[in-house]
């Protein structure tokens, strides 16, 4: 392990696929065993803390849903409702998870990279679904069972749009990225979140902007909103972290190893899923008393529909970018 951290590489040594805007070092040896980048996990280099926000993010939130549902079965006998939070958990774990794996394994080499990034995009869009199914099942006060099909159909779309999107972006720019990149990049994950969300902010603006004093909310139903609003606030702070790249970009390779913008964009995307959990959980205690119409395994053959296709999607991308990419970088 003491090999594996002096010899670190600098930016001018590697890809510059495999480098971040002011990350200057830290950077480990490419081409090496796969045995070499997990034993990585416990060397310190640019990706450390990235890949241990989520494994560790992964452990607070299965601790997270095994109290939730501990709660649960105190309130309730429904297996069903144990059910949708198990599932919500395992969209986000899938999240955390698949970003882990994308900073863990993505410098080993180009078709690596493109293989590990893609199935971060794979975690982030599927979490979208799963997410978006959630809340409609659950925190929309006054959603129309009769549209519910559509609304997946739709949800699915969306997603598929997003995974598609961000594979385009990796394979047909090249750093240094135009401003183009970005909008692009952001516009699919922005679009799924908006769309799921939507009718939630209604509610957050009407109760806590309009203080609409006809609504009267339960105990639940508040603090459900108050998780809603935080969920709501660290999607905005990432987007923000995500762009402004802040603080490297004022002292560039001075935050290589640690305090860079992409460890507080896990922190708050890690915190965007707890938030989620907790007004998830809070949503449907407000229910109990409520006779909600559940069909799990529409919900669960929706789920894998989606995710099947969201895989062929991004093989099919591997396929065009692995060919595109290594004649840019003259590799065979």
């Amino acid at each position: 392990m003491s090999n594996n951290r002096i010899m670190l590489l600098r930016a001018d040594d590697v890809l510059d696929i495999y480098v971040e805007p002011y990350i200057h070092s830290g950077f480990r040896l490419p081409n090496q065993p796969y045995s070499y980048y997990y034993r990585s996990l416990f060397s310190l280099h640019n990706e450390t803390f990235s890949v241990w926000i989520h494994l560790l993010g992964t452990l607070i939130l299965l601790g997270q849903i095994f109290q939730q549902l501990s709660q649960l079965i105190i309130h309730t006998n429904s297996m069903i409702l144990c059910i949708y939070i198990l599932y919500n958990c395992f969209g986000a774990c899938t999240m955390l998870l698949c970003s882990a794996q994308a900073h863990l394994l993505h410098s080993r080499t180009l078709a690596d990279h493109l293989r590990s990034f893609y199935l971060d995009y794979f975690g982030i869009n599927f979490y979208g679904f799963t997410s978006g199914l959630i809340l409609y099942k659950f925190s929309y006060k006054d959603n129309q069972t009769s549209n519910e099909t559509w609304y997946y159909i739709q949800l699915s779309i969306i997603t598929l749009y997003s995974l598609s999107i961000a594979c385009f972006c990796k394979t047909f720019y090249r750093r240094p990225y135009p401003f183009s990149h970005k909008c692009l990049q952001c516009s699919g994950v922005l679009l799924v979140y908006v769309y799921q969300l939507w009718p939630i902010l209604k509610i957050l603006y009407s109760t806590f902007v309009l203080l609409d004093s006809k609504k009267v909310l339960n105990d639940h139903e508040e603090k459900a909103l108050f998780w809603h609003l935080l969920q709501f606030l660290s999607f905005i702070l990432s987007g923000l972290i995500f762009i402004g790249r802040i603080p490297e970009r004022f002292y560039p390779g001075g935050f290589d190893v640690f305090g860079q913008s992409h460890h507080s964009f896990h922190l708050t995307i890690f915190l965007l899923a707890y938030c989620q959990a907790n007004a998830v959980y809070e949503d449907i205690l407000s229910q109990l008393s409520q006779e909600i119409e559940l069909n799990l395994i529409k919900d669960l053959i929706f789920t894998l529909f989606v995710f099947i296709l969201q895989l062929i999607t991004i093989i099919m991308w591997f396929r065009i970018s692995r060919p595109t990419m290594e004649r840019r970088y003259k590799m065979t």
